[in-house]
């Protein structure tokens, strides 16, 4: 099974930023242009044949919304 490439928004003290396994991918002032960045590589993840997520954080970095693209994960209860 092909490995999921995981995109996190997150706030910083200058706005948000997108990151890949620690690694600062891109930078935003707004939260809505964020969004647009982590999705657009999760699907672009998915475009390129693999497996993309986007988790979506609020200001206090909690996860507000996950998506993903490709296949799905196994459903479990939780």
């Amino acid at each position: 099974m092909a490995k999921r490439s995981v995109f996190h928004s997150s706030p910083t003290k200058n706005g948000w930023k997108v990151t890949q396994s620690g690694t600062t991918i891109s930078e935003h002032k707004t939260q809505k242009a964020l969004e647009a960045a982590a999705t657009k590589a999760g699907r672009a993840a998915q475009n390129g044949g693999g497996l993309g997520q986007a988790v979506l954080h609020k200001s206090d970095g909690k996860i507000r919304e996950e998506r993903t693209y490709g296949a799905d994960p196994r459903r479990t209860k939780g």
